[in-house]
């Protein structure tokens, strides 16, 4: 079954309309959970996951070890959820995380700022004023981020097969267009697109798995997977390092071997 990836502006009631779609199709929403996963699977701060995905990163943190770590939890943990079928994945980078899977509808959720400060102020009985004030601080962080780990500007619409603006589209018809989108036949998931996503996933948790071990977070490693097949290329300080990564990477992959053509440099990491 397709999968559905939705970015949102807070206000936007892009939430409202996830749920809508999920609703009409059956499907189920993961959000929250990917954080919890997340935090389970490697050990991780619940609250420094949520604050790598939307708080905008202080000068100092930029490109830090702990940053990369956090995005890599939260990236093995999105891709794991998109191999669910009849699954609605709400934010947390999976629009961009999912970009290159065929049977991925990818959806922004947007409205004018105006419109969606009196819907924060209505919502939560604040002022305009503390309203606006909470869209620019998400607004900023998640831009931040997206701009951290993508290099890509997140309004940017080609980054999208649709944008959805709700001062234009309401919920119901916003739901009713994603739900139509979906039950296309060039939406379905075919061999290849399961494949890949299957690739993308397997090579996501390594990586995570990699990132949460203290003799490998800061290896300079590449990793690729097609058809199911690892590879790991990139250098290691010594030959103990190399054979670490390759029985992480053999557990968390769930195979017996890898390709591993790690180069030994005998210098050390800082």
């Amino acid at each position: 079954m397709p999968v559905l990836a939705v970015t949102r502006e807070i206000g936007s009631l892009g939430t409202h309309v996830a749920h809508k779609v999920a609703k009409r199709l059956g499907y189920d929403v993961v959000r929250q959970e990917i954080i919890a996963e997340a935090a389970r699977v490697y050990e991780a701060d619940t609250d420094r996951l949520v604050a790598t995905v939307e708080a905008k990163p202080r000068a100092f943190e930029a490109g830090k070890v702990a940053a990369r770590r956090h995005f890599a939890f939260v990236a093995a943990e999105v891709l794991n959820a998109a191999l669910q079928d009849n699954v609605v994945v709400l934010g947390r980078w999976s629009t961009l995380l999912l970009r290159d899977i065929g049977h991925v509808l990818r959806v922004r959720v947007c409205a004018p700022v105006e419109l969606r400060a009196a819907r924060i102020a209505r919502r939560f009985k604040v002022s305009a004023e503390e309203a606006a004030h909470r869209i620019r601080r998400s607004d900023e962080g998640i831009r931040a981020r997206i701009r951290q780990f993508f290099d890509v500007e997140w309004d940017d619409p080609q980054h999208y097969d649709l944008t959805i603006n709700t001062a234009c589209v309401g919920v119901d018809e916003a739901a009713d267009l994603l739900a139509s989108a979906l039950r296309q036949p060039s939406r379905r998931a075919t061999d290849l697109s399961r494949a890949a996503l299957w690739d993308a996933a397997l090579a996501a948790r390594v990586r995570a798995a990699l990132k949460a071990h203290p003799d490998t977070v800061r290896a300079d490693i590449t990793l690729r997977c097609r058809g199911g097949r690892l590879e790991l290329t990139g250098t290691v300080k010594d030959a103990e390092t190399r054979d670490t990564v390759e029985r992480l990477a053999s557990i968390r992959a769930g195979i017996g071997a890898v390709d591993n053509q790690l180069i030994v440099t005998g210098i050390p990491t800082t």
